[in-house]
């Protein structure tokens, strides 16, 4: 059960979004565009002007995402995909920190609006299927439909990211939060259901 803790505990590091900007990045080439408050709300506000260390560390979440789906992938292979989605999700986050550094003007703007959108996917999926994989792992006859009704928590949990992922792209941060304090309460659900569950969970992990 300590590997599955672990695997929640990094769950919780990366719902949890408090964003704190830190060190200033290189002052922005201003580059004349048709789009000037497409690229005010890209530069401005979805970039910022100073990398933004997440207060509940985001870095901490991906390192114990990748060392619980390593440990529990050992005895159960299906948890490789977590690793793998960990891993792509962290490399994103990581480069989404630094590009502004050596990234500027139209370059900066562009790989912004895409890498904000493909870097918010990727942690969504990843997010996703560390929990999905949890569920299949506890699957069994008698709980299937216990289960399938755990998934679909989990699927009003992903959508409720991908929705507080477009509402802050737009800098409609009430709303984005609000979202997001729904992602992290269907998430609390889909904990509690798996911890009602968590005999059938240790006698899959005994047997695995």
């Amino acid at each position: 059960m300590r590997k599955f803790y672990l695997l929640f505990a990094a769950l919780v590091l990366l719902i949890l979004d408090v964003r704190i900007p830190v060190i200033e990045y290189p002052v922005f080439e201003a580059f004349h565009t048709e789009a000037p408050v497409t690229v005010s709300l890209v530069i401005d506000h979805v970039v910022g002007h100073r990398m933004r260390i997440d207060l509940f560390s985001d870095l901490i979440g991906y390192l114990l995402l990748l060392v619980s789906t390593a440990w529990i992938a050992a005895e159960d292979q299906r948890f490789r995909k977590c690793f793998i989605w960990g891993a792509a999700s962290a490399a994103m986050f990581v480069y989404w920190q630094v590009m502004p550094f050596f990234l500027n003007g139209p370059l900066r703007f562009r790989a912004g609006y895409v890498l904000y959108f493909v870097t918010a996917v990727i942690k969504i999926v990843a997010v996703f299927i560390a929990m999905y994989t949890v569920s299949g792992r506890l699957e069994n006859t008698s709980n299937h439909s216990y289960n399938n009704i755990t998934v679909i928590i989990m699927m009003v949990s992903a959508a409720s990211a991908v929705v507080s992922a477009l509402m802050w792209f737009f800098d409609l941060t009430v709303i984005a939060y609000v979202y997001s304090a729904v992602q992290l309460a269907t998430f609390g659900v889909v904990v509690w259901r798996i911890w009602n569950d968590r005999n059938l969970l240790m006698e899959g992990v005994r047997h695995a």
